[in-house]
Formats: structure tokens, sequence, C-alpha cells
């Protein structure tokens, strides 16, 4: 996947950004409605990944890192560098702090801080130079949400 992923990188960016984004650690993330459509347009400007468990990309990704982004049901339309990331044990912290903190930049609704009180783990990561794509299809199989290319 990431080789395919890549190769339509190469097709739609400049030589030297393609260079500078090649060989850095790349993850793919799933994205659905509206964190997209507010991901793209520039309001949300923290991604987060809340679970039960210690699963990526919780301690699995760090500042300079590659997420390209995956429309839930759809293609690849953009990727962004992290600028900084957080891991957050909530076993030791309330994920209301989390919430009263960063709800403005995570553009989330009351329903995802419900779903998520019982969760244990959470991955704050800072979203910087986001660039979208013309939209490409790639070969993922399975509900993961989130995988390290």
């Amino acid at each position: 996947m990431r080789d395919e992923i890549l190769i339509n990188l190469e097709s739609q960016l400049s030589k030297e950004k393609f260079k500078e984004i090649k060989n850095k650690n790349i993850h793919l993330g799933v994205f659905s409605e509206p964190c997209l459509t507010y991901m793209l347009d520039g309001k949300k400007t923290i991604e987060s990944r809340i679970s039960k468990n210690k699963i990526a990309p919780y301690d699995r990704i760090t500042k300079d890192d590659i997420v390209v982004v995956k429309k839930s049901g759809g293609g690849v339309v953009a990727f962004f560098t992290i600028k900084e990331v957080k891991f957050i044990d909530l076993r030791d912290n309330n994920i209301s702090e989390i919430r009263n903190k960063y709800n403005n930049e995570l553009c989330v609704s009351d329903e995802f801080w419900m779903q998520k009180k019982d969760a244990s783990y959470a991955t704050l990561m800072f979203i910087d130079k986001l660039i979208k794509l013309e939209e490409f299809k790639i070969n993922k199989k399975g509900m993961q949400t989130w995988i390290i290319l």
C-alpha cells in the first residue's frame, strides 16, 4: 500500500516536495465527516485518536511524520505533516481536560466525547502543512482506521 500511495503522490507533487516526504514515516488515517471537511478547510488543526487499548498511532507517531488522509468509503484526498504530538494516558488524566483545552481545534461533537468517556489512551496530532490532492483510490482492505505504512 505504501508503494501504491507513493506512486500517486509522486504524480501529483513537485520533485522537491516528493523527495522531502518519500523517506519519512508514513501513516494512513481514515477520516469521516464532518471532521474531514473541517480538516480540509483548515478549521480542524488537531487530529485525535482515542481508544481503550494502546493501539496505533499511540506511541507510534512522531513530529515530522506524514499522515495520508483517506476519506471513509472513498479515496485519498490529502496529506499533512505532524507538527507536534501528545500521548496522554487517560487512566492518569481526565478526558474532560483534553476536551476543555482542545475542543475548538479538534472540531468534534458532544456525542464523540460521550463515546470516548471510557477510553484509556489519547493521541493528539497537531496538523501542519496540509496539502490537498486530486482524489485517488487505494487497495485498502479491512476496517482499520489507522495503518502505519
